[in-house]
């Protein structure tokens, strides 16, 4: 008798299964919907380019991390890590500097002015231009510098970076909004 209501418990028990079936299962094997690229319409042909996409995010941590962060703690050595040996760097007062050498000892020679150094990131940007096959990092910052007679002058700054195929810094384009206390 045991073995005849074990028998009928198991068709019952799989038309309960099959009756609290929600019905259709969807398809996993369905791809994600793609959509298509569509050209931004602007009044002006970008002589640069205009088609960008997200870039790798680890160009820009090594962005934060030599310009900024090496900045403010003084430790501007790292530089030959993350800096091409050829770099050129156009800073804000349209001074062009060639060379990674060249840019350290005049970073250098800006950061000992000051006594302390207080960046905030406001935005950072990676970004990869599919036409032309090059990585940048955008860097919108605010930075409050204290020189060593205790003066203080802030700046908004804008960097943008280009990234080489070796994965270093090989341009620098800055930008500066300064607010000098007189």
């Amino acid at each position: 008798m045991k073995h005849i209501q074990k028998f009928l418990l198991f068709p019952v028990a799989m038309a309960f299964l099959f009756a609290c079936d929600p019905g259709e299962k969807p398809d996993r094997t369905e791809s994600p919907v793609v959509t298509e690229k569509v050209a931004m319409p602007l009044p002006y042909v970008p002589s640069y380019s205009s088609s960008f996409e997200m870039g790798d995010p680890s160009y820009a941590t090594m962005i934060v991390q030599g310009s900024w962060k090496d900045w403010e703690n003084n430790q501007l050595d790292n530089m030959v890590k993350w800096v091409e040996d050829t770099i050129v760097a156009m800073h804000s007062n349209n001074e062009v500097v060639h060379g990674v050498d060249s840019l350290m000892a005049r970073w250098k020679r800006a950061r000992a002015e000051y006594a302390m150094v207080r960046p905030t990131i406001d935005a950072v940007l990676p970004v990869y231009s599919t036409d032309r096959m090059e990585n940048w990092v955008l860097v919108w910052a605010t930075e409050i510098d204290t020189h060593k007679d205790g003066s203080i002058d802030t700046v908004a700054l804008m960097e943008t970076w280009r990234i080489n195929k070796a994965g270093k810094a090989d341009m620098l384009l800055q930008f500066d909004r300064t607010n000098r206390k007189k």
